[in-house]
């Protein structure tokens, strides 16, 4: 099985969701980085995992050539990667990165 992260809320009404579950992806939307990290987190070690952004505009068929192809460890395309279990630490060390990039710094201490 695959699963398919959508970084964000999905865009209501748009077929995304179905064309991502059409091509095998167990599909879980992530409210915020956080919710990336953690749902990156949840899915097994061995399986391939994609991050997709939500507002994605493109023929599902893009989606299967970008996010299916088993010949590379990694692939995307704008909008959406895919990482097969041999790139998995890789991209988990980018979404961390990223994750503590945005997270709110701590106020100064008064004094």
């Amino acid at each position: 099985m695959s699963t398919a992260i959508l970084t964000g809320p999905p865009v209501a009404g748009a077929p995304l969701e179905g064309g991502l579950r059409s091509l095998g992806f167990d599909v879980r939307v992530a409210e915020d980085a956080a919710g990336v990290e953690a749902a990156l987190a949840a899915v097994p070690a061995g399986e391939r995992v994609a991050l997709v952004d939500p507002r994605f505009v493109g023929h599902t068929h893009s989606l299967r050539l970008a996010l299916t192809d088993p010949r590379f460890p990694a692939a995307a395309i704008p909008g959406a990667l895919a990482v097969q279990p041999t790139a998995r630490a890789a991209l988990v060390r980018a979404v961390s990165a990223a994750y503590a990039a945005s997270a709110p710094s701590a106020p100064p201490a008064a004094g």
